[in-house]
Parts: C-alpha cells; structure tokens; sequence
C-alpha cells in the first residue's frame, strides 16, 4: 500500500496501491475504468482498435506497475483512479530510456473528477519510480488532452518538444511512429512530451 489521503471538503478516505496480476475482479474493474475515461473525453470511440488495450488492466499488472486508488482506509471501496509504472524493460515502454521510467494511461473515473485523483496518482508514481532508481520520468499525452497538459505543467513537469511525436494506429491497437510532422497524406495522432525534473521534490 503506497498511502492513504482524505478530501476533508467531501469527508472522503482513498487508498493509493499497486494492483497484483492475481486480482482478477479489480483488473477488470480497472480496465473498465480506463476505457470509461477515454471514451467520455472523446478521445476514442467504441470501435476504436485501441479500446481493448485500455482494458486489458492484466497486461499492465504482469508487465508493469498497475497504480489504482480506491476509496475506503483499506481501498475496500470503488477504484476512483488508475495509472501504470512502466520501468525499464516493460514491453509498455514508448518513450524512456536509460533507465527512465515512463508514466502511462492515466484515468480517472469521470464522475469522480475534481477531487484530486489524477494528481495524487501522478505523485504516487513518481515517488514509486524515484524509490525505484530512476534516472528520470517521461510522459507524453496526446494533443487534446488539455485537461492533463494543465496538470502535468502545474505540477512541475518540464515540456519536451523533443520527445514529441505522432502515431499511426493499426488495426490491432498497437500504434507506428510516423515523422513528425507528418508527411504529406500521413495522418496520425499527435502527442506531447514531458519530463520530472528529478532534482525537484515530489510535494
């Protein structure tokens, strides 16, 4: 269990933990949760081919470090809030190297927004990947997801043009780097860079 926080406006106790490959009710969950909040932002559709991924919590607990936040002392409650841990070697990699852990996929539960969850999951992840021996932290974020580029820049992350680029789905969910930008008649997905400064403090 990574820690436990209390919105004291809503009188409300969360729990912040990695998920184990073992717990198959709170993956599915989990998995659920995670398409809810792609498909409510209007960042995909149903028949989107990246759907399936967003669900399938399992491969990010086996492959990856799987954060939820529940509500309850003990996280007996409702998963309010995911994200994944991506360390060196995971196949769930895009951006890190050397080292650098990478942060990915993070939900919150629409009707859960405005407490606070994306944040001190994003928190949590950090601290998780420093105590881990991280070299440093990446994230990029697709160019729509405003909300999140808010987050990110309030809570310190530095914008990295350079780690910008643009992706081409395929069929089967899984994404090719096109150029960036994109060539004449190529389409894609763009998605912005950031990095933790690691010299920096997780509040």
């Amino acid at each position: 269990m990574l820690g436990t926080s209390t919105d004291w406006g809503l009188a409300l106790t969360e729990t912040i933990r990695v998920i184990e490959p073992s717990e198959h009710t709170r993956l599915a969950e989990i998995g659920e949760l995670t398409a809810l909040a792609y498909l409510a932002d209007g960042l995909v559709d149903g028949a989107h081919p990246y759907v399936p991924q967003l669900k399938n919590a399992q491969a990010r607990a086996e492959h990856a470090l799987l954060l939820a936040m529940a509500d309850g002392e003990r996280g007996e409650g409702a998963i309010v809030g995911t994200l994944t841990v991506v360390p060196p070697g995971s196949r769930f990699i895009e951006l890190a190297r050397n080292g650098e852990f990478e942060l990915r996929m993070l939900a919150v539960n629409p009707i859960e927004r405005g407490r606070g969850i994306g944040l001190s999951l994003t928190k949590a992840g950090l601290r998780m990947a420093i105590e881990r021996g991280a070299t440093g932290v990446v994230l990029s974020t697709m160019e729509s997801m405003h909300a999140a580029h808010r987050l990110y820049e309030r809570m310190g992350f530095t914008r990295r043009e350079d780690l910008d680029w643009t992706v081409r789905d395929n069929p089967d969910g899984t994404i090719v780097p096109i150029a960036t930008p994109p060539l004449i008649g190529d389409t894609g997905v763009r998605l912005l860079g950031y990095s933790w400064d690691m010299s920096r403090a997780v509040d």
